[in-house]
Order: C-alpha cells, then sequence, then structure tokens
C-alpha cells in the first residue's frame, strides 16, 4: 500500500537537514492547527497504482449501494425503510421528501470508510450526507504540505507527491443541482447548524471552500432562518442555498419536521438550494451493509460485483430479537453498531467485553428499538509505521462528490494506546491520502 521507494524518506530528509525537520512539523502543526482536532505529521506517503485501485472500487461499491432501492425492492421505498426498520415519525418524515431531485441531493455526498488490515482494505461503513468529515481537513493539510520542507525535499528526489483538489470537485458536485442566484452580485451559501451548543470549529476552511466556488458565507442555527413565499431569509438577508452541516440524527433531536418540510418545499419552488434533504438517511444506514455482504441478497448482485462485494464488505447484519441470542454467543468475533449513528458513537467490541457485558448490550440494544447492526469483528489490522517509531492503525476514506473522486480523509490512531475506534472524536489524528 504504502509506495515501496518512500518508506525511509523522513529518515532520509531528516539526515539531509537535521534539526531543520523538527522544525517542519512545528510549523506544519501550527498553521493547521484546530481545536480538539490533531494532525500528524508527516505523512505515510501511498503507492499511486494502491490508491488508483482503492478509489475506482470505492466509486463502484457507490454505484451498488445507490442501485439497491431499484434492485432489490423494485423502487419501493417503503418497503426499504421496514427492512432498515426506521420508526414511523421518521419513516413519515422520509416519505414526505421523496422527490427525484431529493434522491439526487441525497447521493452527491458520500465518504466510503475503509479500515487498513493485514489482508487490505475493508469497507466498514458508507457516509452518505453533506457534512462529511474531511471538508475541512482535505485541502487545507495538502496546501499546507506542499509548503513543507519534505514536500520540496521530496520533488529534489524526484517524487511528485499528489492529491485531488477537492475544492474543485465539491464545487463542480454543487453546481450540478445549484439554481439559486440574485440577479447581481454573489448568491450566500447559509453554513446551518442544528444543536445550539456545536461550535463547528472547521467553520474557517468551510467558509474558504464556499467562497471559492463563488458563494458568499453565512452561518447559524438552521431554527433561525425565515421561510417565506418570496424566499428564505435570515434577519432580512436573501439565503440562496443551505448546507445542512448537521447529521440526521441531530434534525430528528434539534430540527422540527415542519422546518424540514418547509425548506424541502422551498427547494422544489425553487426559492433556495437545500443542501441536503434528510433522504440521504436512507442511503447512510449501516443495514445496507447487510444487503450487500448477505448470502440472501447475492442473487441481485452479478458474478464480478459478488467479487468487489466479496473484496471488501465484512459480513453485516441487523440485529433483531430473533438472532440477539445467537450474537450473544458468537461475542468475540463481532462488532456492536447504532445503525444511524455517527463518529463512533455507541459501537461496541465484544472480544474486548465480558460475557455478562455483552450480553446486557445485546439485549438492551434490541429492546431500545433503535436499530443495530453486528459487523464481523476485523482482527488483523494494517500497521504502518509511522517515522516517530511508533506503529498506527489506519482508516482511509474516500471523498466522492457526484461520483467523482475528490481525496481522501486519513485517520490514524497509535497502536499502543489500544483505541480501535480510528476517529477524530475518539483521539485519533488526521490528514489527507498523499499519493507518490
Amino acid at each position: 500500500m504504502l509506495h515501496p521507494g518512500l518508506r525511509d524518506s523522513w529518515a532520509e530528509y531528516e539526515k539531509t537537514v537535521g534539526a531543520e525537520a523538527a522544525e517542519d512539523v512545528e510549523r506544519f502543526k501550527a498553521a493547521i492547527y484546530r481545536e480538539r482536532f490533531p494532525h500528524l505529521f508527516p505523512p505515510p506517503l501511498f503507492d499511486g497504482a494502491f490508491v488508483a485501485e482503492l478509489t475506482a472500487d470505492a466509486q463502484s461499491l457507490l454505484r451498488l449501494l445507490y442501485s439497491l432501492p431499484d434492485r432489490i425492492f423494485d423502487g419501493n421505498v417503503a418497503a426499504w425503510m421496514e427492512f432498515q426498520g426506521l420508526p414511523g415519525d421518521e419513516r413519515d418524515l422520509l416519505s414526505s421528501l421523496l422527490s427525484e431531485r431529493n434522491l439526487l441531493v441525497a447521493r452527491q455526498f458520500a465518504r466510503p470508510d475503509f479500515l487498513l488490515t493485514a489482508e487490505g482494505p475493508r469497507l466498514v461503513e458508507v457516509n452518505v450526507s453533506a457534512p462529511l468529515g474531511g471538508l475541512n481537513t482535505h485541502d487545507p493539510y495538502v496546501r499546507q504540505f506542499r509548503r513543507s520542507g519534505y514536500h520540496d525535499h521530496l520533488l529534489r528526489a524526484g517524487f511528485p507527491v499528489s492529491a485531488p483538489d477537492m475544492t474543485s470537485v465539491w464545487g463542480a458536485a454543487l453546481r450540478q443541482f445549484a439554481r439559486v442566484r440574485p440577479e447581481t452580485g454573489r448568491p450566500v451559501l447559509y453554513e446551518a447548524i442544528a444543536n445550539p451548543e456545536d461550535i463547528n470549529s472547521g467553520r474557517t476552511a468551510f467558509e474558504q471552500l464556499v467562497g471559492e466556488n463563488g458563494y458568499d458565507y453565512a452561518n447559524g442555527l438552521v431554527q433561525s432562518l425565515d421561510v417565506t413565499d418570496a424566499g428564505v431569509f435570515l434577519d432580512g438577508r436573501r439565503i440562496h442555498a443551505i448546507f445542512t452541516m448537521y447529521t440526521w440524527k441531530e434534525a430528528r433531536e434539534f430540527v422540527p419536521p415542519a422546518l424540514t418540510r418547509a425548506l424541502a418545499d422551498a427547494d422544489a419552488a425553487g426559492l433556495v438550494d437545500f443542501v441536503a434533504p434528510p433522504t440521504y438517511a436512507l442511503f447512510d444506514h449501516k443495514s445496507n451493509l447487510e444487503l450487500l455482504s448477505s448470502p440472501e441478497f447475492a442473487g441481485f448482485f452479478s458474478e464480478p460485483e459478488r467479487r468487489l462485494i466479496r473484496r471488501y464488505v465484512p459480513e453485516t447484519f441487523r440485529l433483531t430479537a430473533a438472532n440477539a441470542e445467537r450474537v450473544v454467543g458468537e461475542k468475540d468475533r463481532l462488532v456492536l453498531k447504532p445503525a444511524s449513528e455517527y463518529g463512533g458513537r455507541g459501537i461496541l467490541f465484544g472480544d474486548q467485553m465480558s460475557p455478562g457485558e455483552w450480553a446486557g448490550a445485546v439485549r438492551a440494544a434490541v429492546a431500545s428499538g433503535e436499530g443495530h447492526v453486528c459487523q464481523e469483528r476485523l482482527a488483523e489490522l494494517w500497521r504502518y509505521p509511522g517515522p516517530d517509531g511508533r506503529e498506527y492503525h489506519v482508516v482511509l476514506g474516500p471523498l466522492v462528490f457526484a461520483g467523482e473522486y475528490g481525496g481522501t480523509l486519513v485517520r490514524w490512531t497509535d497502536v499502543e494506546s489500544r483505541n480501535l475506534l480510528i476517529n477524530v472524536r475518539n483521539g485519533a489524528e488526521a490528514g489527507a491520502l498523499l499519493s507518490a
């Protein structure tokens, strides 16, 4: 996976420049600093052929995911929601938002997450939503890397290091469905949050992303917007696009369904671009991995598609009252995950718990009615030999906008920490995938 000619490149850089290498690290981390969001530098340098193959396969897996409602449920979204076990109030809201445009917008922004194992990358979840982790990380990381002395050293050694321009790929995806513009001047994009306690520490980077794609920027609570027959306004200022920087869980907790419907209606009337209505939650649900990985549904896929699925998708299935005791008995080979959560919340590893703790957690999950999946435990994780002498576990999250590859969020965590949740919220360090 790593570029074979660059595994010792940082050590060679240190030999060449001496103490300046440590200064390079400090400059990098100071320039890209975000509160409670650590970044690792220097980064691993991946082989270009590996990156090309992984990102092409990620795009193919997303196409399979997006085909599920038609392929398996013959376009019956109500049956799909029943399979996912969504409660009635959520089904009612999502059903009221089903339209060709809303389903298109729902599929514009995605990030499948691949855990690197000794046998290669394995797909542990697929994030389909507008507020993806990585939007505020990828381009700032890449741009600062290109200012580093280490980057210059690699160029002099004949190794150009590359990464996509995420800003332009994201902007192209946005422009595919954005329609609303003022008669003069730049349109205004409103970064909407739902939780009043959300500090949104990445706001500066997102403001730059928005500005480079032709929008003026505003932000605040989605509940502060005034939806009228003339458009959507904030304190009298016209808003032309609303970017929902909140998750489906936050929408359910903080946003009145009537407001979500009003924004969707304003979008349908051409008064605002609503990015994105929560129809994305149907594609984001972790039970979709059962549709891909279960032998019960294998007949819906061609043999080349089944080979792709077998290569990447670990066994995943819904936790139900009917299979709960089997799950209790298979403690050491399973991971329990909430089906609609994010940020590593609520994930439990059976082999890290006592039999009593695991049994209690499984039965509580069934009783909650909130929807959980079980996934095959991927025990033999790949170890990245970091230049600091430590080893790291790594997750790669390719960002795919409107089907186009826009770069990869990389997260890594020190093996010695025994932290199996490789997520920034749980202490992982972040960066961008760089290939040579």
